[in-house]
């Protein structure tokens, strides 16, 4: 972004042709360049040129840097941001005109499903299937709930309980069922407070993609269901791999051969099995994705933007390719809902289309490459060429293949998904693809945000506050300050603010102070991220998006932050 005052744009280009203009016409007089003739020492010293920002062109010339003196921090203009909305944040610099080769997910990317109108039809199937494979009848009656699931979440499948974590692992908050734990309980069960990163997606299943919304709602529905309603007892159960140490046994172990009795029907692990085998078969089965098909309007946003977008970034001659998990008949229908036109099909907008990827394998060791026959759907394994034919549509593949055959590699290539994990921790590790991650909870996010101002200074005052407490104490002080009262302010302002967003777990990115989980791989991993795809529409394509660089701990003095670390909200870049 550019530093200089963007609404001051017109005035400084004509304050350029008059005054800095002036300004520097005299200066060269006065120091003899227009004249070779001009001897220095028949002339006083002239006092050196200084230009305001309201002297400069936009971008400034060399001259004039040569003579800009510059403003105090604190008095600089505010940097032009665009509306936040329609913003793109940035975590590490990246230069539009340096890439190449754009490449867009389908699901939850382009194809934006519309909510809760899918999850409650995904929600009311997977009960449905449940009740074939054997659970009671009375499920039926349960209905979707959108303010309680949240992305980033942790399962712990043994407890049957929803943890946010923060950024280091700390549990922040915990749900059972529909019940939100005390700390108390909390502790009992995780006594250090803490996740290990190596159970993370084997004892604790996570909430990565808005697709895990829908199983996530049912379970904590059938936790609370089957525990109070029903005369089925759930159970814990000891998981395949070690217990963590500073964490209770689930079971007392026997040291005789008495036969261990069962004393519940189902356990917290059993649940979460069936509940995925569920999906698994809407999915294998293709009903789920039937449903979609027949009522698309329904379920899917369309977007007259779209064409725009992708005719504009292929125009710069760049290659744009589809690079997306679901299989032909799927993406073709959903395409031609989405881009289709008297003029064009789906497939003309792009230079290379790959289906039934199976991301993140497709950026490992992949699959065999085969043609997709766009008559009958079927697949054909075919010699490829040193090249994609444009038109032509294929299904599975490598990154290695894919790179081979289009030379797109590294920093060259950006790749704009909603997968934290198959599409943007996979592409960064494996290959250094640059990524714009789709966040479509943003935009409830900064709503929240932005409405919620006084509550924010209200926690800068009492962080003050609690700051000033301590002002003049050293290791001499023996008798420590009564903060109780204080600390009770801050945690009940947090919990206020944390309901405004989601009323059992809060901001999707932080609690309080705290970066969640969710968060910390979005900064980690995210080079760029975006509530829609379509925010790139608000940039010209050789943008240079610049990442503001936070302030250490040592630095914190000596910062011009609005926010104080304990407060400050990420979404602050341009």
């Amino acid at each position: 972004s550019n530093p200089v005052n963007m609404s001051h744009q017109h005035t400084r280009r004509d304050s350029v042709d008059g005054s800095a203009s002036a300004k520097l016409m005299s200066l060269r007089k006065l120091e003899g360049t227009d004249s070779p003739s001009f001897k220095r020492e028949q002339h006083p010293a002239a006092a050196p040129l200084s230009l305001s920002l309201d002297d400069l062109s936009n971008p400034p010339t060399e001259e004039e840097l040569s003579h800009y003196c510059d403003v105090p921090a604190a008095e600089l203009p505010p940097i032009h941001k665009r509306a936040l909305p329609n913003r793109i944040f940035v975590n590490r610099d990246l230069r539009l005109d340096k890439i190449e080769f754009y490449g867009f997910d389908m699901d939850y990317t382009l194809a934006e499903y519309k909510s809760p109108e899918f999850e409650q039809l995904a929600y009311g199937m997977l009960i449905d299937r449940l009740i074939e494979m054997g659970y009671p009848q009375t499920i039926s009656t349960l209905k979707y709930e959108p303010g309680f699931p949240l992305r980033g979440l942790l399962l712990d499948k043994e407890f049957g309980n929803f943890l946010k974590v923060d950024s280091f692992g700390n549990i922040v908050s915990a749900v059972h069922g529909r019940t939100r734990m005390t700390k108390k309980h909390i502790s009992e069960i995780y006594p250090s407070m803490y996740i290990h990163s190596h159970d993370i997606g084997r004892r604790y299943y996570v909430l990565t993609t808005l697709f895990t919304l829908p199983e996530a709602c049912l379970y904590g529905s059938l936790v609370e269901h089957l525990e109070r309603k029903t005369s089925l007892r759930l159970s814990t159960e000891v998981a395949e791999e070690k217990q963590m140490q500073d964490e209770p046994p689930v079971h007392t172990e026997q040291h005789d051969n008495t036969p261990q009795t069962i004393d519940s029907d189902l356990s917290y692990t059993n649940l979460y099995q069936d509940i995925r085998a569920a999906l698994d078969f809407l999915h294998d089965q293709g009903s789920l994705k039937t449903r979609i098909l027949a009522n698309t309007e329904k379920y899917i946003n369309k977007h007259k933007e779209l064409p725009t977008l992708l005719t504009r970034m292929r125009r710069t001659g760049a290659k744009v390719f589809l690079l997306t998990n679901s299989e032909y008949y799927y993406t073709n229908h959903v395409m031609t809902y989405l881009l289709s036109s008297p003029e064009k099909v789906w497939r003309d907008y792009f230079d290379v289309i790959i289906v039934g990827a199976d991301k993140p394998r497709f950026f490992g060791e992949g699959s065999t490459i085969r043609e997709v026959n766009l008559e009958t759907g079927t697949l054909l394994i075919s010699k490829m060429h040193d090249h994609f034919e444009p038109g032509k549509v294929y299904h599975g593949g490598s990154l290695s293949l894919f790179q081979k055959l289009t030379g797109a590699k590294g920093n060259k290539v950006l790749y704009i998904g909603d997968h934290i994990f198959a599409d943007i921790i996979k592409s960064k590790k494996s290959h250094g693809w640059r990524n714009l991650l789709v966040v479509p909870e943003l935009h409830h996010e900064l709503q929240v945000w932005q409405l919620n101002q006084d509550k924010y200074n209200h926690l800068l005052n009492l962080e003050f506050m609690k700051a000033e407490i301590f002002r003049g104490l050293d290791s001499e002080s023996t008798q420590p300050p009564d903060v109780q009262v204080l600390r009770s302010h801050i945690k009940a302002t947090i919990e206020e603010v944390n309901k405004r967003y989601n009323e059992y777990f809060g901001s999707l990115f932080r609690s309080g102070s705290k970066h969640s989980f969710f968060a910390m791989q979005v900064q980690r991993y995210a080079d760029l991220y975006t509530s829609s795809y379509l925010n790139l529409l608000n940039y010209p394509l050789f943008y240079q998006f610049s990442a503001t660089s936070p302030a250490l701990a040592h630095e914190t003095p000596y910062s011009t932050a609005p926010f104080p670390s304990a407060v400050m909200e990420s979404h602050t870049q341009p």
